[in-house]
């Protein structure tokens, strides 16, 4: 049972008691890393609250920070909490539309942004009481509503020198995230301090390397994401230390100075820095090359054998291995299912990569495998707190303090838990006897062919990955007589003095290889082969890396429809040999 009640409590207790030693480190221009203690960080909080207190901020008011991910942000998220404020994390790269319909569901009342431009992506500012620029210089003739803040004055003062007058509850809400799901439409949902807190003790518990020191942890996915901001008080609770890295695209650079014991990353971060490992493989002599391959695949195996060369690879790739720093332990991967064949390839590499699973609508991630017990092809376990049953249709679901009273506003309230409390989390899965949990599918992706046969999509899309050049794979059927795959491998380079048809034809062996152990009707029959990366920029990906499969099918109608035309068609050249429908897409047969 915590100790502490809520978050401002956490921050005094680990003040008071730890106050030495440190909770951050940020990096100096000049490429040092800084450490922050606990005692500093929490006066630092607490001064900004006061500062905050004097512009007017008031208990339950809702403020949005829109910046960039940095040690900045989260003394502002402290200091918001200080004084019973509600976070909500804006992505500065959000697109206007959601960024006020966010604004608008959440009644927010207060702003703060480092980047006074962030101001023109609103449609009405007059909807904020007061506009918070922190770490900027004023403006002349500004609106009394934009003030402007320096978080980098050193502060002092008592521990027990909080701005809140009123005593903040457990029951009080924290923060409020969005989720936009595969549909686009932002959804609010609300929790409260007593939840939060039940999903940090749930993580130490899971993850109990957080409460051992030393323990290194990287802050480099967004902060707008409650995900990250949980593992940092995750942090604050074990005594862990946090290093802030504010460009993210630099985290390779960093890792080895940071030295983490724990990474965590979403998984197209672990393929893209395996693809890079598997271009330098290629270039080896194929003598070589062969050796090292073997060594790897010998790595794969669950054995003694197989325990001994994972010790020598490291050693062997160490170039590689080095990347994550001298005290990885293991890393974490979330959002979005990792290929198979990934994992046990970095498991062959001596780094364990352990998988775990969550949804926005319940604050503590429902499963996760630990690194003491783990299955590839597997969620894991569920987290302590979580109750997990399988409805008559297999769908997973979750009864838990952390699960979400419903969406602000009541939207979607078809979306809540059911009489016995248990929220469908909209997941087919299996669960085997050891309580491994297994996502077979999404239950809104699932769909039945003109032969009335029911897809899972996923399953087939998780076979079709399991191939190193590729990088999404997207199935479809529905109303149609048999099924196909759009396979994106966004790297024309890789073809070298090839033709990418030629290359198409190479991948596409593999492929028929690959789905050969799958009942006929969930084998797609033909493939439109596409050079070109699906994107969050073009609304083909969730931020957390979900395919939106409505605007994925619209912006590929054109190569569906020829492709499914050409394979009906038993004079089509497509029966014999590919074809290239543009410069990036080729249209083939399995």
């Amino acid at each position: 049972m915590s100790r502490y009640k809520t978050l401002p409590d956490l921050l005094k207790l680990r003040a008071s008691e730890h106050p030495n030693d440190t909770a951050h480190w940020i990096l100096n221009t000049d490429g040092t890393w800084h450490p922050i203690s606990n005692l500093e960080f929490y006066r630092k909080a607490m001064d900004l609250s006061w500062k905050l207190k004097e512009l007017g901020v008031k208990k339950n008011q809702v403020a949005a920070i829109m910046a960039t991910s940095s040690h900045d942000w989260e003394l502002i998220h402290h200091a918001f909490l200080a004084i019973g404020g509600i976070v909500v994390g804006i992505d500065p790269n959000e697109n206007p539309e959601q960024l006020n319909a966010i604004v608008k569901i959440a009644n927010t009342k207060i702003l703060a942004v480092d980047h006074i431009e962030y101001l023109g992506k609103f449609q009405d500012l007059s909807q904020f009481e007061t506009i918070i620029v922190f770490n900027a210089a004023p403006l002349e003739d500004q609106p009394d509503k934009l003030k402007f803040l320096d978080t980098s004055k050193t502060a002092t003062g008592e521990l027990n020198n909080t701005p809140q007058s009123d005593i903040l509850q457990p029951s009080d809400i924290a923060t409020i995230l969005f989720t936009s799901g595969t549909t686009g439409t932002p959804k609010g949902i609300a929790y409260r301090h007593d939840q939060i807190i039940a999903a940090i003790d749930a993580i130490l518990q899971t993850y109990p390397e957080l409460n051992h020191q030393p323990c290194h942890l990287a802050c480099w996915l967004p902060l707008s994401n409650l995900f990250q901001r949980i593992v940092n008080l995750c942090a604050l609770a074990g005594g862990a230390e946090v290093y802030f890295v504010e460009q993210p695209q630099k985290i390779i650079e960093y890792l080895p100075t940071i030295n983490p014991h724990i990474f965590i990353a979403v998984p197209r971060f672990y393929e893209k820095l395996y693809q890079g490992f598997e271009t330098k493989l290629n270039q080896q002599p194929q003598l070589i090359s062969e050796c090292l391959r073997y060594s790897l695949k010998k790595g794969e195996s669950q054995t003694a054998i197989g325990m001994l060369f994972r010790t020598a690879n490291r050693q062997i790739f160490k170039s590689f291995t080095a990347l994550f720093g001298k005290n990885i332990r293991y890393m974490v991967s979330g959002s979005a299912a990792m290929p198979l064949w990934l994992l046990h390839r970095y498991q062959a590499l001596g780094l364990l990569i352990l998988e775990a699973y969550g949804l926005s609508e319940n604050v503590v991630p429902i499963a996760a495998n630990r690194p003491s017990e783990y299955r590839f092809g597997t969620v894991g376990k569920a987290l302590p707190g979580n109750t997990i049953i399988l409805a008559e249709d297999e769908e997973l679901l979750v009864k838990g303090i952390g699960v979400f009273d419903g969406y602000l506003d009541d939207q979607h309230p078809e979306k809540s838990v059911n009489e016995s409390k248990f929220l469908p989390t909209g997941d087919y899965a299996k669960i085997d006897t050891q309580g491994f949990i297994s996502l077979t599918g999404r239950k809104s992706e699932v769909f039945k062919t003109s032969t009335g046969r029911k897809i899972a999509p996923v399953a087939i899309e998780s076979v079709l990955q399991n191939n190193v050049a590729v990088e999404h794979a997207v199935v479809f059927g529905e109303n149609r007589k048999f099924l196909v795959a759009l396979i994106t491998v966004g790297d024309s380079n890789i073809i070298k003095d090839q033709s990418i048809t030629t290359y198409a034809q190479k991948v596409a062996i593999n492929l028929t290889a690959a789905i050969s152990g799958l009942p006929e009707y969930k084998r797609p029959v033909g493939i439109i082969f596409s050079f070109k990366t699906l994107s969050v920029a073009e609304q083909e990906l969730t931020t957390n890396l979900k395919l939106r499969r409505k605007n994925i099918r619209h912006k590929y109608e054109k190569w569906i429809n020829e492709l499914y035309n050409s394979l009906e068609d038993p004079k089509s050249t497509v029966h014999s040999q590919p074809i290239s429908a543009s410069h990036d897409i080729v249209l083939l047969k399995l």
